[in-house]
């Protein structure tokens, strides 16, 4: 009778534990098929994804998946091992559509369907959105005025943007978001494409960076530090000069002293790299001589190391700073006017001497 028990209770066993292996087998076959759907498309738009030589089959996962156009990287490392596919990958800038399959995409990168007669465009640290517009058009990329519509009236789904005012004040939409950086582009490329592109580098930037995290632990916002990292920018020729410009500008807010930063009254003229006297009369919303306060938004596009002072300025009692003019590139830094004055003497004295280098 106990014999029976014992055989019909290992029965009972034996049928749950196979019960559990497929629940779990079955469910692990059903999230790897979920995951390798691709995901919902963000847009019409194929995006770039560079595949450098010599890059890992899981960092060009990473990038698919950062990206959009696969859900999960695992799954695409599993399908290209399953497929022997790995040392098949192939170099270069890719335009993949949305919405396509992990199987798609393998056999695009495999097969090498690279995008042809790529034009190279460097956009440096400190461009405006103007200085874009034209290096584009002069590039035969996009029309300046497609580019410039696509600022203002681009819909586009990078996180970030969502986090962007849009009042009457600011000049350009997505000034300070076209990450400075080197491109791939077509002649005749779409605009929207083209600020896609700049965007979801600058997003891909501040990720890795953890800018937002950061951002949220001190309670301060992308815009401002953006707007910020984009005068320091303008304003440091020496990589030394930029925590302690920044410095100068959270110090003066502190204080609500007005930033009087040169590089907004120049935004305002266009490219000149002289401000006259009359130049600081000028009414407008990013004169910062003449408006307490930070400007509406930034005034041009900051590198990382900008970006990077913004979010941490030196600890300085520093108010007043004034290029030295010695060939060095940077600063007299000082926080008192009176001691501003002086170095002020000696940079024209440096001027004269060294005539401006």
């Amino acid at each position: 009778m106990n014999q029976n028990r014992n055989k019909v209770r290992g029965l009972v066993i034996g049928a749950v534990i196979c019960l559990i292996l497929v629940i779990v087998v079955g469910g692990g076959l059903l999230w790897a098929y979920q995951e390798y759907q691709p995901p919902t498309a963000r847009g019409q738009d194929p995006i770039r994804i560079v595949v450098a030589r010599g890059e890992s089959v899981t960092e060009i996962g990473g990038q698919l998946e950062q990206a959009g156009l696969i859900k999960n990287a695992l799954i695409f490392r599993l399908y290209v091992r399953y497929h022997h596919a790995g040392t098949s990958l192939k170099a270069g800038t890719y335009a993949i559509q949305p919405g396509v399959r992990i199987s798609e995409i393998v056999a695009q990168l495999t097969n090498g369907d690279v995008v042809p007669n790529n034009i190279k465009v460097t956009i440096p640290e400190g461009f405006t959105v103007m200085q874009i517009a034209d290096r584009l058009a002069a590039d035969n990329i996009c029309t300046k005025a497609a580019f410039l519509n696509e600022i203002q009236n681009g819909q586009f789904q990078e996180p970030f943007v969502a986090l962007l005012p849009n009042h009457k004040n600011i000049k350009y939409r997505l000034e300070g978001y076209l990450f400075p950086d080197t491109y791939e582009f077509q002649k005749g490329e779409s605009a929207h494409a083209v600020v896609n592109t700049m965007l979801q580098d600058f997003q891909s930037h501040i990720d890795s960076a953890g800018i937002m995290t950061a951002l949220k632990a001190k309670g301060e916002s992308l815009p401002t530090l953006i707007t910020v990292a984009s005068m320091v920018e303008k304003e440091a020729q020496a990589a030394s000069d930029r925590p302690l410009i920044a410095s100068v500008i959270e110090n003066r807010l502190k204080r609500h002293m007005k930033l009087q930063i040169d590089a907004t009254i120049l935004y305002i003229l266009g490219h000149r790299n002289i401000v006259t006297d009359k130049d600081l009369q000028v009414k407008d919303p990013y004169n910062t001589y003449m408006y307490y306060g930070l400007p509406p938004g930034p005034i041009a596009s900051p590198g990382m190391a900008s970006i990077m002072a913004a979010l941490n300025p030196a600890k300085t009692n520093y108010l007043y700073y004034v290029a030295k003019y010695d060939g060095s590139g940077t600063s007299y830094f000082s926080s008192t006017e009176a001691q501003h004055l002086i170095d002020i003497q000696k940079s024209q004295a440096n001027l004269r001497k060294y005539g401006g280098k």
